[in-house]
């Protein structure tokens, strides 16, 4: 099995010493141990752009379908609705990268 902590030094592949296979697998579970917080503020990100898509309905004065009122609801409620271990699953996407989870979808 290929070494897959290596330098490229001068065209050649150089393994790195333990020390270093030790800090880069601690760099690399630091990065791991952070996705839940990157995750979160995606969907934050993609929910606020769903409300902000959807503010002039409740802004103006239209009325609001209750499917609508619900569905707003639900974008704000995302955060304590949802835990880490589900993110995966609001942040999954189709072959044409579109949200694939019930829950951006608008009424």
């Amino acid at each position: 099995m290929a070494n897959k902590y290596v330098h490229f030094i001068n065209g050649k592949e150089v393994p790195f010493t333990e020390e270093e296979i030790a800090e880069r697998k601690a760099e690399e579970q630091a990065e791991l141990d952070k996705k839940p917080e990157y995750d979160l503020a995606l969907i934050r990100q993609i929910r606020n752009q769903k409300l902000t898509e959807t503010d002039h309905l409740a802004l103006s004065d239209n009325v609001l379908t209750d499917e609508m009122k619900a569905f707003r609801k639900s974008m704000r409620d995302i955060p304590q609705d949802y835990s880490a271990d589900k993110y995966d699953e609001l942040l999954a996407r189709d072959e044409d990268n579109n949200l694939t989870h019930s829950v951006w979808s608008k009424p």
